[in-house]
């Protein structure tokens, strides 16, 4: 099948789900915006497991880590191991793979379709005001306009220069509400001023929802001369991208003050995680695997919580909580229902979150170009050239001991359920993104 043609099957698909995508309803418990929640997601960009200071990171992240102690960390969040596979799986409660989405999207590839729910569209339909600060990387198809976004302040395509804001190809990638502007300053920083606007200019009878997307620490590296002279002791290469991390963690103290200034910590739900795991260059300790991979270093990646109001501090779940079901989850979580929620392939957390009700979600599946599908104890892992793991990975987080040798009855069961899924799923497109310039 020709790209041409598989890009027009995910079209039909996306028109299905669109007419088959769940519709919005309010709980009894909330009957006016003014009790709802404000919802400030704090997304990084390839920062692992342990690049944080909670998990023994080198960077100095006292306001991530505070979020940890103020609220509740998932012991057990999955992302996809690529940047585009993850945002379209938090935006539209999807696997990404149901629209051909397996890899970081190049700048001009299709990408998202336009049309679909998505999270911030059914939040604004009720009401919130919805923006979006930093990176899309989705692709052209769509853009957050047409996704549910009222505002955008960044950058559409995979990675910028950070203070030159400008892409691979030398071009400005900046902008605001579809408009291309030239600024002077470091983008972390930047992106930190847009989100501190739109708090305390936000209308204030309103909710809001904020999702601010750092590209940090995203290669090409780059940081502030005094940030990087912290860690002085470290080597050049090292020494700039924990740098990074460290600026990424003033940015963030910088917005959650301006929650407390404007009065609106108790309730506002504050949810900080990461895209994919680091690539080589970062820490993905104690996992095993990076960027790209399906082993838990690629995917496993750190997800914190604060909301005062509803979340006891230094909480902790440890049920698998997934990218694709962020968007149930926090509609849950706003108090709001999705009345065909089993038109999602995302499953609605939030008890398991809130409360910690044990409840066995069934297996579940992350799939770039290789796929990962856990059930209870257990993970099975299927390479796009047909190698096949098993880990009993709540005993082996660390994936040391490969048991498909031992276990053959259990490998067998969720490769059949991988490959039932699998089906559902449109032809896998060999295109590949080239290689990341050095």
């Amino acid at each position: 099948m020709s790209f041409p043609q598989q890009l027009a099957v995910f079209r039909l698909l996306a028109l299905i789900l669109f007419l088959t995508q769940p519709s919005l309803g309010y709980s009894d418990e909330l009957k006016n915006s003014a009790s709802m929640p404000n919802i400030l997601v704090l997304l990084a960009d390839d920062l692992g497991w342990g690049d944080i200071g909670l998990h023994e990171g080198i960077a100095r992240t006292p306001n991530i880590d505070r979020l940890a102690q103020e609220g509740i960390e998932l012991q057990r969040y999955y992302a996809y191991p690529f940047c585009s596979p993850t945002r379209a799986a938090m935006l539209t409660g999807q696997m990404p793979r149901r629209f051909g989405i397996i890899q970081a999207l190049q700048a001009r590839d299709p990408g998202l379709p336009a049309g679909l729910p998505t999270l911030p569209r059914s939040l604004k339909d009720v009401g919130y005001e919805t923006s979006l600060v930093g990176k899309w990387h989705l692709g052209v198809s769509s853009n957050p306009f047409n996704s549910g976004f009222d505002n955008f302040y960044g950058f559409l395509g995979p990675e910028i220069d950070y203070y030159g804001h400008t892409s691979r190809n030398r071009q400005v990638d900046w902008q605001r509400n579809g408009k291309t502007i030239e600024e002077v300053g470091y983008s972390t920083f930047l992106f930190a001023d847009e989100a501190v606007y739109l708090i305390e200019e936000r209308d204030v009878s309103r909710p809001f929802f904020l999702q601010v997307s750092f590209n940090a620490p995203h290669f090409p590296f780059a940081a502030p001369p005094e940030y990087e002279a912290k860690y002085s002791n470290l080597r050049r290469s090292n020494a700039t991208r924990v740098a990074m991390i460290d600026a990424l963690d003033n940015a963030i103290g910088r917005i959650l003050e301006t929650l407390d200034e404007q009065g609106l910590r108790e309730n506002t739900l504050v949810m900080f995680l990461s895209d994919n795991g680091a690539d080589q260059s970062g820490r993905n300790s104690p996992f095993r695997g990076s960027k790209g991979s399906t082993f838990e270093g690629g995917i496993h990646v750190p997800c914190l919580i604060r909301w005062p109001r509803e979340i006891a501090g230094g909480s902790v779940c440890e049920q698998p909580v997934t990218a694709q079901d962020l968007y149930p989850t926090l509609i849950a979580a706003a108090g709001l229902t999705l009345n065909l929620e089993n038109g999602l392939d995302g499953k609605n957390r939030w008890p398991a979150i809130r409360y910690g009700k044990d409840n066995d979600r069934g297996p579940f599946l992350i799939s770039a170009a290789n796929s990962a599908i856990y059930d209870e104890n257990w993970k099975f892992i299927e390479t796009d050239d047909g190698r096949t793991m098993l880990f009993e990975i709540t005993k082996d987080p660390g994936e040391v001991h490969d048991l498909i040798s031992e276990e053959p009855a259990v490998a067998e069961r969720l490769q059949a359920k991988l490959s039932e899924i699998k089906q559902t799923f449109p032809p896998m497109t060999s295109r590949r993104p080239p290689g990341r310039p050095r």
